[in-house]
């Protein structure tokens, strides 16, 4: 991302994320919940997205479930005028498969840095308790 305003820890500020097309939009954080949720909505797009929504709303949710956590990420497309039957036919499959895709790898990164932590605890205190 570039141009970000501020922490992305409150609802307000904005960024321009630089997506592998090599295209850009801008995305702003509408609302924030620490440990729970955000949502976000990103407009502006310079790929074919423009010529299709004016915008699109996103929201992560996080909720406690066992010893885990469910994780969901819902989008909701705002198409442009005459653009509503293209985004639901054509959009909004590969989208899905897309989120899908993203949400897994998010969730394996996450996992992979929590087992990183829990591994780090385990051997801290035995580094402390090692002699000098």
């Amino acid at each position: 991302v570039k141009t970000q305003t501020g922490a992305w820890d409150h609802a307000g500020p904005s960024r321009n994320p630089q997506l592998s097309d090599g295209s850009t939009a801008t995305e702003t954080l509408t609302e924030y919940t620490q440990g729970h949720s955000f949502a976000y909505e990103l407009t502006g797009f310079t790929n074919i997205l423009g010529r299709l929504a004016s915008g699109v709303r996103g929201e992560w949710t996080f909720t406690p479930d066992h010893d885990g956590t469910v994780i969901r990420w819902t989008y909701e497309f705002k198409p442009l005028q005459g653009r509503r039957r293209l985004v639901r036919s054509t959009l909004a499959p590969l989208w899905r498969r897309y989120m899908q895709a993203s949400v897994e790898s998010a969730a394996r990164v996450a996992e992979q840095q929590a087992a990183v932590r829990e591994g780090q605890e385990t051997r801290r205190p035995d580094r402390e308790q090692a002699p000098m």
